[in-house]
């Protein structure tokens, strides 16, 4: 799979996202071997803060979205979700937090998605270097345990 990874394109207006980034990102994803050996290679892309422009990314044929802390997981598949797969979101910094409360956001992020396939659980950027590992097995412990319940293949 490729991902296609824009961490400061939330900060830039609507008319210079759309020529600086999402222009680029769509001539990238169009210039993208996307099958090899007969199999699909999945594109997906990323723009930190960009939940304003979910459609439009959705738009340039990636297979599928991350979509990063500061957008309702639930909203994003409502906008976007028969399009793409979707990739997230849980905010890094939860990871500083007892493993309770990772568990508690993990069944928050599942619950706004909802019950289907569709969904990659991911953080919504990239994990901070001095994360407890401890913190780190348990939010992938929680996803083990709670996302059958609702991504299924059925």
């Amino acid at each position: 799979s490729v991902m296609i990874f824009d961490t400061w394109g939330g900060v830039l207006s609507p008319r210079d996202y759309k020529a600086f980034s999402l222009a680029y990102m769509k001539k990238i994803v169009a210039g993208l071997t996307r099958e090899a050996d007969g199999r699909k290679v999945p594109v997906t892309l990323f723009t930190k803060n960009g939940g304003q422009w979910l459609e439009a990314m959705a738009a340039t044929g990636a297979d599928a979205l991350g979509v990063d802390w500061t957008t309702d997981l639930g909203d994003a598949r409502g906008r976007v979700g028969g399009q793409v797969a979707l990739q997230g979101n849980m905010d890094p910094s939860v990871l500083y937090a007892k493993p309770e409360r990772i568990e508690e956001e993990v069944q928050t992020i599942l619950q706004s998605y909802g019950s289907g396939t569709g969904h990659v659980f991911n953080l919504g950027h990239g994990i901070h270097p001095e994360v407890d590992p401890e913190h780190a097995a348990a939010f992938i412990n929680a996803i083990h345990k709670y996302s059958p319940a609702f991504h299924s293949n059925d």
